[in-house]
């Protein structure tokens, strides 16, 4: 990561940026015009500066360049009909696992979604095939048969199977959809077994995968055969080469052909033990699958790499040449995935990443690359390379993460997708961006933001990263800040139409993940932050094998001058702080100012001098010193939230907490949690009246299903809880309206946000929200009526207050108990 001053110095650049953007760099692309579905006049949109996270799997249309659709792994899709200009999210409750047009028709496009087993900490789901016939307005379930629901309740709280929540339903997750180009009443699918979100492949599971076939538009489902391997890489229909009575199959350790009456299989040779990625295209000399295997190299000798057949699947050929470019002598590159042309598969992108060995600060070896053959294979050639100092071949035209981090934060492709008819169009996606080239790959344009002339930037909807909290500047309406996961804190002067970075002075290690953001009420432009390079808290993921945090870095920082310049607050505080958030007390002097901050893992920590100084405060705790969140009544009592954790590799459970301090933290009391709940998430203090709080609460699984969480009120300070709901139990936070607080808005882990106008006794959804990982909900007090929704892997959602009543929300025919 280069020192983040270069935030200032490249605002300049980003303005050069939004001249150069789409314009002089490349040939304009063929295709239909945008589009853009049929909305009210009220709406929910997105806001943020694009990109940040994750993107996967482009996918465009054989009928239209311009129409493309890929997904973030945090459970979006995205499609764009102008070519990633402008990108629309689409949420169909859980990860998207592939896409496929159908070859035959151009509006009709097929979406899978993963399915996993239950845990505690994210619930379960199940994977569904979803199809649009008119190019993704709307979505059908398609697989399974949801009109044979066998159970209709809240889905994501149980631990059940697929074939027990749908009658005919085959217990696994969807990896791969192909419609047979012959007939588009033939549709294949591959599933893997099921295994819990987070266990991912390192399950051990015994099931094998499977293939599944419709001959009839997806009307009903037949398990053709069981298949060597757990991951579905590629399923290759006999009539893409004149064989309409088989099918080719490669998971990760076979490849097999299966007989399509029968189901036979017979196994062909593979190339290598393990296969990481397939992909085929079929030109006017026939049909070429291409493999990617492990590359090694054993004392100079190359084994794996990228294998070519040309006889499906009978024989394979070792096509690297030119890939070992400027490797390091005894090593080998990374090679992930590739994307192939699949009217012209002579012509293949390639991702790669150069050896361990290659020191970072040589400026002209590359390390991330993407390389291309237009001979099938016989030689590579590279036509985008980047290290750490920036791109070789100066050409890439970037936005704001290629100027705030060099090209390592976004790496080598993960994905790449060629334009079925064009050669020349390819698009890569990366760990934060998306990006283009029309003209073979002499040029590469970035399509994950809008660059503004004044060196700003706003998204064009490709929103793909985690936030916290919306905070809001108490002296200028149109400045706030946005929270974020992997890329820290952002600002907008403009209202939310455009956004700049501000972790300029934040110490590098630092930067990863801003929790909070916390002005001083009476001082302009003075305000503290809390960071830490331990993202995604509070969930169970980051809790490692260990449980503690001592490996990571982070603290508080404050800024006088709105936020555009920061200094890090260590005197008294250990380095390896996790900062999560940041509490002012108003009643303290302006030039002395009292402040806490929690540490995850460590406790509180308290100033008596603006943060000049800190000290423990910890007096009273116990040993879970998870401390997640600080609040104050308008008495001045505080109360300390303490996350549920994990310790001993994930199997043993530490009990969340609530504390209160009547003596500004010099000791802390426990505040009895309601009964069974071990989870507490957000706490809220109701300003009308300090014994009135909100206490929301994450599921408690028993008996593998939810019991715990949800949203409990009491009117006593404590003393008592009253669960006032429960339609969800993975509830991540709530907020009280600041001009009526008996209106209470909840943001769920589960597809929805709530509202209720009478202190939680009646709850109705707010409607046009369907996004699957909700964070925060915060009332915008500059504009009152209005709402922002914070997520888990889509930025911040704006919207109605009272939702958008009547809206359509993706799909047509998913059950609603299921929501």
């Amino acid at each position: 990561m280069q020192n983040n001053n270069i935030v200032l110095k490249g605002l300049a650049l980003l303005a050069v940026l939004a001249l150069l953007q789409f314009t002089g760099c490349g040939r304009e692309m063929n295709g239909g015009p945008a589009e853009k579905a049929a909305s009210p006049a009220a709406e929910w949109k997105v806001i943020g500066p694009g990109g940040g996270g994750g993107v996967f799997l482009p996918t465009i249309s054989p009928f239209d360049e311009n129409f493309v659709f890929t997904h973030c792994d945090m459970t979006a899709a995205y499609v764009s009909y102008d070519g990633g200009v402008n990108w629309r999210s689409i949420n169909l409750w859980n990860v998207p696992e592939d896409f496929e047009f159908d070859p035959n028709n151009a509006g009709t496009v097929y979406t899978a979604v993963r399915g996993f087993s239950y845990s505690e900490d994210r619930g379960s789901g199940l994977s569904i095939l979803y199809r649009s016939e008119d190019r993704g307005q709307h979505w059908h379930v398609i697989y399974p048969d949801v009109s044979k629901a066998k159970y209709l309740d809240e889905l994501q709280a149980v631990n059940l199977k697929p074939s027990e929540i749908v009658e005919g339903a085959l217990d696994g997750s969807i990896q791969k959809v192909t419609v047979d180009p012959a007939d588009s009443r033939t549709i294949y699918l591959g599933m893997a077994p099921l295994v819990s979100y987070m266990a991912g492949s390192g399950q051990p599971v015994s099931q094998p995968a499977l293939l599944v076939r419709s001959t009839d538009y997806g009307a009903t489902w037949k398990l053709l055969a069981e298949l060597p391997g757990r991951s579905v890489l590629g399923i290759f229909p006999g009539s893409l080469d004149g064989r309409p009575g088989e099918i080719n199959v490669i998971t990760e350790r076979a490849s097999v052909r299966i007989d399509a009456a029968s189901g036979e299989l017979t196994e062909l040779p593979k190339p290598a033990e393990r296969i990481i990625y397939a992909e085929s295209g079929t030109g006017k000399t026939g049909t070429k699958i291409y493999v990617i295997t492990p590359m090694r190299n054993a004392g100079g000798k190359i084994s794996g790499g990228v294998f070519r057949s040309d006889d499906w699947g009978a024989s394979w050929t070792q096509v690297n040449t030119g890939l070992l470019l400027d490797v390091p002598q005894g090593e080998a590159p990374q090679i992930p995935s590739l994307g192939v042309c699949r009217t012209n598969p002579d012509v293949v992108y390639l991702s790669s990443r150069n050896g361990r060995s290659v020191p970072r600060d040589n400026r002209d070896i590359w390390i991330y690359g993407i390389f291309k053959t237009e001979n099938a294979g016989a030689d590579w050639k590279p036509v985008l390379l980047s290290n750490s100092f920036g791109y070789l071949g100066n050409n890439y035209a970037g936005s704001w993460m290629d100027v705030i981090y060099d090209p390592g934060w976004g790496g080598n492709p993960i994905d790449l997708g060629v334009a079925p008819g064009n050669p020349d169009l390819c698009i890569a996606t990366d760990a934060g961006r998306a990006y283009r080239t029309l003209d073979g790959g002499k040029t590469w344009q970035q399509i994950y933001s809008q660059n503004q002339p004044d060196g700003t930037v706003a998204t064009g909807g490709l929103n793909v990263t985690t936030c916290y909290g919306v905070h809001f500047d108490p002296f200028d309406k149109n400045h706030f800040f946005i929270s974020y996961t992997d890329i820290g804190l952002f600002q907008t002067h403009s209202g939310g139409k455009s956004w700049s970075s501000s972790i300029s002075g934040i110490p590098n290690p630092w930067v990863n993940t801003c929790y909070w953001v916390e002005f001083d009420p009476q001082v302009k432009d003075r305000l503290w932050s809390a960071w830490g390079n331990a993202h995604d808290l509070p969930r169970d993921k980051m809790f490692g094998n260990t449980g503690t945090f001592e490996r990571f870095q982070g603290g508080v920082a404050v800024s006088e001058d709105g936020g555009r310049n920061w200094r890090a607050l260590t005197n008294g505080i250990p380095e390896n702080t996790v900062g999560t958030n940041v509490l002012v007390d108003p009643e303290s002097p302006q030039d002395s100012r009292t402040l806490y901050i929690t540490a995850f893992g460590q406790g509180v920590f308290k100033s008596s001098d603006g943060g000049a100084s800190w000290k423990e405060a910890n007096q009273g705790l116990g040993d879970n010193r998870c401390a997640w969140q600080i609040r104050r009544n308008k008495e001045g009592m505080l109360y300390l939230l303490l996350s549920r954790g994990r310790k001993d590799r994930g199997q043993v459970t530490v009990a969340g907490a609530l504390y209160t301090s009547a003596d500004q933290a010099a000791s802390w009391q426990p505040v009895v949690l309601p009964e069974g709940e071990n989870a507490p998430h957000d706490l809220q203090i109701d300003p009308a009246e300090s014994s009135r709080m909100y206490l929301c609460c994450w599921a408690v699984a028993r008996d593998d299903r939810d019991v715990g969480g949800g949203l409990y009120r009491t009117e006593d300070g404590g003393k008592s809880w009253k669960m006032v709901f429960d339609k969800v139990r993975r509830v991540n936070s709530a907020a009280l309206d600041p001009v009526n607080p008996n209106t209470i808005y909840l943001n769920t882990f589960q597809n929805s946000a709530w509202r209720s106008d009478d202190r939680g006794d009646s709850w109705r959804r707010l409607e046009g929200y369907r996004f699957k990982w909700g964070q925060r909900a915060i009332p915008d007090v500059n504009n009152p009526g209005m709402l922002f929704l914070t997520t888990y892997g889509g930025s911040v959602y704006y919207g109605p207050a009272e939702g958008v009543p009547g809206a359509f929300e993706e799909v047509d025919n998913l059950p609603k108990q299921w929501w």
